[in-house]
């Protein structure tokens, strides 16, 4: 009784092992099928350095999937990394004529026009990334392209709401530049002085701090300011700057 209970044991052990075998198989071959398995390898691949193994996984999922935009946005940003921005181009405008909601492709189109150095359609394409889905990566860059062009009431009026929503260091850096330019030194002063309370070691902030005390008539705090930091920078060429501006000021 005992040889048979056993036996019969063993031989469903040896049913549910091979069914088993069987559904690893069939898992396998359906994920092989499955387009959105296919892109999160390409994503995987990506994020650890792989560009080639990514693009192999983005040739299958366009197989499986002609329409995927997101492979066609990833696509876009593994030839905009190489330098190579006419595909990049070509492939992120592929994605938003698939998915015009693609904040993400239009963000990356804005970056491949930036360094192409068509300014026009950069800020066209960061408006419509930021419409979208409004993060600060992408008003930060709309802002700063504006400023860029000289759009300096335009790029002020995108830099404020972006730093009502979330504060930044280069948020408020902008900012500064930005008031400097339009000759509301005062106003550029404090922007300048909120960068530096979230970093207060940032010294980009600080030179510029020290710029817009002296375009406020404050030249000895921007002295005694410029005198404390000039020890403490580490970039030759901003040092060198600082060394200049100190004396023009004791002059």
């Amino acid at each position: 009784m005992n040889y048979w209970k056993v036996g019969l044991l063993i031989f469903v052990l040896v049913l549910s092992l091979s069914s088993c075998t069987t559904t690893g198989e069939k898992q396998s071959d359906n994920r092989d099928l499955d387009p959105e398995y296919q892109y999160e390898k390409a994503v995987v691949a990506y994020r650890y350095g792989l560009p080639e193994e990514a693009l192999k996984y983005l040739q299958r999922t366009l197989e499986l999937a002609p329409e995927h935009s997101a492979a066609y946005n990833l696509l876009g940003l593994i030839y905009f990394d190489q330098g190579n921005l006419s595909q990049a181009i070509g492939y992120y405008q592929q994605a938003v004529a698939l998915n015009p909601q693609l904040a993400e492709a239009y963000y990356g189109l804005g970056r491949a026009y930036e360094e192409l150095g068509d300014k026009e359609k950069a800020q066209e394409a960061y408006r419509q990334s930021y419409q979208l889905k409004p993060t600060p990566e992408a008003s930060f860059s709309w802002a700063k392209s504006l400023y860029g062009s000289q759009r300096l009431e335009e790029a002020l009026t995108v830099i404020n709401q972006t730093l009502s929503e979330t504060p930044s260091v280069q948020g408020y850096n902008l900012q500064g530049v930005i008031l400097n330019h339009l000759g509301r030194y005062r106003e550029a002063v404090r922007s300048f002085e909120q960068a530096l309370k979230l970093a207060p070691e940032d010294e980009v902030a600080a030179v510029n701090l020290g710029v817009a005390l002296v375009n406020c008539g404050e030249k000895d705090r921007a002295r005694k300011l410029f005198e404390e930091l000039l020890p403490k920078i580490k970039r030759p060429e901003l040092k060198a700057r600082v060394e200049d501006f100190l004396r023009q000021i004791k002059k």
